[in-house]
Protein backbone atom coordinates (compact mmCIF):
# COMPACT_ATOMS: atom_id res chain seq x y z
CA UNK A 1 0.00 0.00 0.00
CA UNK A 2 3.40 2.46 0.03
CA UNK A 3 3.59 2.30 -2.94
CA UNK A 4 2.79 3.31 -6.41
CA UNK A 5 0.00 5.03 -7.68
CA UNK A 6 -2.13 4.11 -5.13
CA UNK A 7 -1.55 6.49 -2.45
CA UNK A 8 -1.19 9.87 -4.59
CA UNK A 9 -5.00 8.72 -5.77
CA UNK A 10 -6.59 8.03 -2.42
CA UNK A 11 -4.97 11.39 -1.33
CA UNK A 12 -6.14 13.39 -4.15
CA UNK A 13 -9.81 11.81 -4.03
CA UNK A 14 -9.40 12.63 -0.72
CA UNK A 15 -8.84 16.48 -1.30
CA UNK A 16 -11.66 16.54 -3.50
CA UNK A 17 -14.12 14.95 -1.03
CA UNK A 18 -13.15 17.89 1.01
CA UNK A 19 -13.12 20.82 -1.40
CA UNK A 20 -16.56 19.40 -2.65
CA UNK A 21 -18.31 20.95 0.33
CA UNK A 22 -16.72 24.57 -0.22
CA UNK A 23 -18.15 27.41 -2.28
CA UNK A 24 -16.67 27.16 -6.22
CA UNK A 25 -14.52 29.68 -6.57
CA UNK A 26 -12.69 28.14 -3.31
CA UNK A 27 -12.56 24.89 -5.01
CA UNK A 28 -10.72 26.30 -8.07
CA UNK A 29 -7.97 28.01 -5.61
CA UNK A 30 -7.46 25.24 -3.88
CA UNK A 31 -6.91 23.32 -6.34
CA UNK A 32 -4.77 25.63 -8.03
CA UNK A 33 -2.88 25.75 -5.21
CA UNK A 34 -2.39 22.06 -5.02
CA UNK A 35 -1.64 21.58 -8.55
CA UNK A 36 0.87 23.97 -8.09
CA UNK A 37 2.30 23.36 -5.08
CA UNK A 38 2.85 19.72 -5.52
CA UNK A 39 5.54 19.40 -9.03
CA UNK A 40 7.19 22.41 -6.74
CA UNK A 41 7.95 20.04 -4.17
CA UNK A 42 9.07 17.30 -6.56
CA UNK A 43 11.58 19.01 -7.82
CA UNK A 44 13.08 20.56 -4.46
CA UNK A 45 12.52 17.58 -2.23
CA UNK A 46 14.94 14.45 -1.34
CA UNK A 47 15.48 15.69 2.17
CA UNK A 48 12.62 13.69 4.03
CA UNK A 49 13.01 9.93 5.05
CA UNK A 50 10.60 7.32 3.17
CA UNK A 51 9.20 6.80 6.52
CA UNK A 52 8.21 10.32 7.04
CA UNK A 53 6.53 10.78 3.72
CA UNK A 54 4.95 7.78 4.34
CA UNK A 55 3.87 9.14 7.92
CA UNK A 56 2.93 12.26 6.44
CA UNK A 57 1.28 11.67 3.70
CA UNK A 58 -1.28 8.91 5.80
CA UNK A 59 -1.93 11.62 8.37
CA UNK A 60 -2.38 14.60 5.87
CA UNK A 61 -5.17 11.92 4.23
CA UNK A 62 -6.72 11.61 7.50
CA UNK A 63 -6.54 15.18 8.79
CA UNK A 64 -8.25 16.31 5.09
CA UNK A 65 -10.91 13.76 5.78
CA UNK A 66 -12.11 14.42 8.83
CA UNK A 67 -12.53 17.59 7.88
CA UNK A 68 -15.66 16.45 6.10
CA UNK A 69 -17.50 16.00 8.73
CA UNK A 70 -17.07 19.43 10.78
CA UNK A 71 -18.52 22.47 9.48
CA UNK A 72 -14.70 24.36 9.00
CA UNK A 73 -14.98 22.32 5.40
CA UNK A 74 -16.94 25.38 4.54
CA UNK A 75 -14.69 28.16 6.16
CA UNK A 76 -12.86 29.68 3.39
CA UNK A 77 -9.76 30.09 5.53
CA UNK A 78 -9.03 26.11 6.27
CA UNK A 79 -9.43 25.20 2.64
CA UNK A 80 -5.99 26.80 1.20
CA UNK A 81 -3.85 25.51 4.12
CA UNK A 82 -5.30 22.24 3.43
CA UNK A 83 -4.63 22.41 -0.03
CA UNK A 84 -0.97 23.03 0.94
CA UNK A 85 -0.38 19.85 2.81
CA UNK A 86 -1.63 17.80 0.58
CA UNK A 87 0.20 18.91 -2.29
CA UNK A 88 3.30 19.19 0.26
CA UNK A 89 2.93 15.50 1.10
CA UNK A 90 1.74 14.38 -2.59
CA UNK A 91 5.25 16.08 -4.25
CA UNK A 92 7.21 14.28 -1.80
CA UNK A 93 5.63 10.81 -2.02
CA UNK A 94 5.98 11.17 -5.87
CA UNK A 95 9.56 12.50 -5.79
CA UNK A 96 10.48 9.22 -3.25
CA UNK A 97 10.08 7.10 -6.55
CA UNK A 98 10.48 9.99 -9.46
CA UNK A 99 8.12 9.39 -10.91
CA UNK A 100 6.77 12.42 -12.81
CA UNK A 101 3.94 10.26 -14.72
CA UNK A 102 2.83 9.24 -11.55
CA UNK A 103 2.46 12.83 -10.45
CA UNK A 104 0.39 14.16 -12.98
CA UNK A 105 -1.74 10.89 -13.20
CA UNK A 106 -2.25 11.35 -9.34
CA UNK A 107 -3.88 14.99 -9.61
CA UNK A 108 -6.89 14.27 -11.87
CA UNK A 109 -8.71 12.78 -9.13
CA UNK A 110 -9.01 16.08 -7.25
CA UNK A 111 -11.16 16.94 -10.11
CA UNK A 112 -13.87 15.27 -9.10
CA UNK A 113 -14.65 17.55 -6.34
CA UNK A 114 -17.14 19.35 -9.17
CA UNK A 115 -19.01 16.35 -10.04
CA UNK A 116 -19.47 15.15 -6.01
CA UNK A 117 -21.01 18.76 -5.86
CA UNK A 118 -23.91 17.54 -7.61
CA UNK A 119 -24.57 14.89 -4.79
CA UNK A 120 -24.39 17.40 -2.09
CA UNK A 121 -26.61 19.68 -3.97
CA UNK A 122 -29.10 16.48 -3.75
CA UNK A 123 -28.73 16.29 -0.35
CA UNK A 124 -26.60 13.31 -0.76
CA UNK A 125 -23.77 14.41 1.36
CA UNK A 126 -24.29 11.60 3.84
CA UNK A 127 -22.44 9.90 0.40
CA UNK A 128 -19.29 11.68 0.75
CA UNK A 129 -19.20 11.62 4.57
CA UNK A 130 -19.12 7.44 4.30
CA UNK A 131 -16.42 7.49 1.50
CA UNK A 132 -14.34 9.75 3.39
CA UNK A 133 -14.94 7.47 6.41
CA UNK A 134 -13.33 4.42 4.13
CA UNK A 135 -10.45 6.84 3.39
CA UNK A 136 -9.74 7.31 7.03
CA UNK A 137 -9.74 3.64 7.56
CA UNK A 138 -7.41 3.16 4.50
CA UNK A 139 -4.72 5.77 5.66
CA UNK A 140 -4.99 4.57 9.33
CA UNK A 141 -4.44 1.05 8.76
CA UNK A 142 -1.86 2.04 5.99
CA UNK A 143 -0.27 3.96 8.15
CA UNK A 144 0.46 1.53 10.93
CA UNK A 145 1.28 -1.13 9.03
CA UNK A 146 4.23 0.71 8.10
CA UNK A 147 5.35 1.65 11.51
CA UNK A 148 5.15 -2.12 12.22
CA UNK A 149 8.85 -3.70 12.59
CA UNK A 150 7.60 -6.88 10.38
CA UNK A 151 4.27 -6.11 8.50
CA UNK A 152 2.33 -9.06 7.64
CA UNK A 153 4.07 -9.04 4.28
CA UNK A 154 7.28 -9.66 5.15
CA UNK A 155 8.82 -12.63 7.09
CA UNK A 156 9.40 -12.45 10.60
CA UNK A 157 11.74 -14.22 12.92
CA UNK A 158 9.41 -17.08 13.83
CA UNK A 159 8.93 -18.46 10.76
Amino acid sequence: MNGGLVPLFLLSATLALMLSFAPIRMTSLGLLAFAAITPLLFLMSGALSSTIIFLGLWASMIATALVVYLPIARWSAAILPLCLNAGFWMGAYAALYSDRAGLALGLVPALLAFPVKWLIRRKFDIVIKVVASWMIAIASLSMFVSLMPTPGYKLDHME
